[in-house]
């Protein structure tokens, strides 16, 4: 017979009782053996495996002490975390569970539907669970353009970080529930909610349930849902690069569809060259059809396709050094592109991050495209470096490295009908895109990026599961990511999970580490991505509604200084709870202009 017992129905200081002791962690109740406490934080939040003294147990953004409290606007993905903590004889299976929440006075419900093997199989699947993985760091980041040891640097790099979040029905010794959970350690289970687009805003109501060993715990959830959709379509267009061969290598078989699908789920756009052939073969992509209830697709952007569809992508290739070339190429592809979207971005991507040898080259290859006088001399040339005199009026796309991002010349770009956009990232200038940084630097390079009207952001790689060539031929370059959580590493400097955003669910390569699922598996970083772009429609739709003042008073708390702002100390936020507080205000912010203009 299992045991139940409710942690707390209504919360309140005045009537301490043992379960708010144990709720505490003052007490471990008998009959509760296993569980020394559960708690919960927001998506933003890191909780060490082995840390078990956070001052975030008695309360958070999204924790009073007993009950989880979310907020959230319709058609967005709300995530937040369940930390069990192990007392000293361990919790041999774990598991939770959350069938539905109701609306307290409609009674339209958000439903749980059990997963399919396929993880982007979305259908119907508004509540996800998840499990989250741990990774060992035993040495911190060292790259001087991700941060250096000083007063930007993270505090506290090293130490058992979260870091992959694992689909409920993984392999049961890989992160698939039941869980087994070590004496006196962490586990954190991540529970996702999609909301919908046709919801009656209000209150929902549900109840979690925490199973351990045979005993059930039970946490009130509540989600306040905003009158007010975010939009379909970004408000900042995210490019993520991606290589389709490392999916292949490691699980054994072409996922590109599943990858596309997850990465639409999670508001970014995989990126690598087209040619006419692969969009052709691809359109499904672009005109949104891949993005279908049909496809298995249900969330942000239903219906919608993909926009940015370079033609090289990692350097120009050889079809632009001649003219001639550079003429039939250019207007071939972009009146393909004409008759196949009426919306796109596309680009040739010039040599990456060039050095002034190369300058010529660059100079040569724009001007044989620029003054085609066909379709083809409307196709942009992109470069991946810091505006340089020597390529002026040369650059249609500028993406320059944050540490070197000039305000005054990108709004002097602009103002030409040049674009000036940032990639990747590094403190103090944006955040670090790494394991060994807060979750939440990647939720802040998406408010910067706001912040200085950036429409663009550029990050280098979703899957570097393999070594980079600059480690020479010598070294096995087909890492175990599951297992080193260094996966950049040029002999001289370092990153913990650079270039890693997404991870395989399954591994012929290292078949100990199999999660046994067939298809993508998301991290914390990327997790924080869609925060801030879906943070970033907050903002868009805030200013656009005449908020100005309020975007501007939460932009100041978010990311005081960034880019060139920054004096060397950190200028944005760590703290999961300032951008909450931030979003809450422009949530309610938003729903009372909306409110306000249909009385009108």
């Amino acid at each position: 017979m299992r045991k139940s017992q409710h942690l707390l129905i209504k919360f309140t200081f005045s009537r301490l009782t043992l379960l708010t002791l144990f709720m505490l962690g003052l007490i471990t109740p008998s009959g509760l053996a296993g569980v020394h406490q559960i708690w919960a934080v927001g998506d933003g939040e890191r909780v060490e495996q082995d840390y078990l003294f956070s001052p975030l147990k008695a309360s958070n953004s999204i924790w009073n002490g007993g009950e989880i409290v979310l907020y959230g606007a319709r058609n967005e993905i709300v995530a937040f975390q369940v930390i069990v903590e192990a007392d000293t004889e361990g919790i041999a299976q774990l598991s939770a569970s959350l069938p539905k929440l109701v609306h307290t006075t409609t009674g339209s419900k958000i439903t749980y539907r059990p997963p399919a093997s396929d993880p982007t199989d979305y259908t119907d699947r508004d509540i996800q669970l998840f499990s989250v993985n741990y990774m060992q760091v035993n040495q911190a980041t060292r790259a001087s353009w991700m941060y250096e040891i000083g007063p930007s640097a993270p505090a506290d790099p090293l130490g058992s970080k979260p870091v992959q979040i694992i689909p409920e029905n993984a392999r049961a010794d890989r992160g698939g529930f039941p869980l087994r959970v070590s004496r006196r350690y962490n586990q954190s289970i991540w529970i996702e909610i999609y909301t919908g687009r046709d919801r009656p805003s209000g209150s929902y109501q549900g109840t979690l349930e925490v199973t351990a060993d045979s005993t059930l715990y039970t946490i009130p959830v509540t989600l306040n849902l905003w009158d007010f959709n975010l939009p379909e379509t970004n408000s900042i267009d995210a490019m993520i690069y991606f290589e389709s061969g490392q999916p292949l290598l490691y699980h054994g078989r072409r996922l590109d569809t599943e990858y596309h699908r997850f990465a639409h789920r999670n508001r970014i756009e995989l990126v690598h060259s087209y040619s006419i052939a692969s969009a052709t073969d691809n359109q499904g992509r672009f005109h949104g059809t891949d993005f279908t209830g049909p496809r298995g697709y249900r969330g942000p952007g239903e219906g919608i396709g993909n926009r940015i569809i370079p033609a090289t992508f990692y350097g120009p290739g050889s079809a632009f050094n001649e003219r001639g070339s550079a003429w039939q190429t250019s207007d071939a592809w972009i009146t393909f592109l004409d008759g196949l979207l009426s919306d796109y971005l596309t680009f040739v991507y010039l040599p990456d991050e060039p050095n002034s040898s190369q300058w010529p080259e660059i100079r040569n290859i724009a001007d044989n495209i620029h003054s085609n006088p066909g379709p083809g001399g409307r196709l942009p040339v992109f470069v991946t470096s810091a505006y340089t005199p020597a390529l002026d009026s040369w650059i249609d796309y500028w993406c320059s490295p944050p540490q070197r991002y000039d305000r005054s010349r990108a709004l002097k770009e602009r103002a030409k009908g040049h674009e000036f956009w940032t990639y990747n990232g590094g403190r103090p200038y944006l955040g670090a895109i790494v394991i060994d940084a807060p979750a939440t630097d990647a939720r802040a390079t998406i408010w910067a990026c706001f912040k200085h009207e950036i429409s663009l952001y550029f990050y280098w790689h979703s899957v570097h599961w393999q070594h980079n060539h600059q480690l020479g031929p010598a070294v096995e370059k087909n890492q175990n990511i599951w297992l080193n959580p260094v996966t950049f590493d040029n002999g001289g400097s370092y990153g913990n999970g650079d270039g890693v955003l997404i991870y395989p669910g399954e591994e012929i390569v290292h078949p100990d580490q199999d999660r046994g699922v067939p298809g993508p598996i998301s991290s914390f970083r990327l997790a924080n991505f869609r925060r801030g772009l879906q943070d970033h429609q907050y903002l868009t739709l805030a200013r656009r509604m005449g908020l100005s003042g309020l975007v501007d008073e939460v932009i100041d708390e978010v990311v005081p200084r960034v880019f060139s702002e920054t004096d060397g100390n950190l200028g944005f936020t760590e703290d999961e709870a300032t951008f909450e507080s931030a979003r809450r205000r422009l949530g309610d912010a938003i729903e009372t202009a909306r409110s306000h203009r249909r009385r009108r």
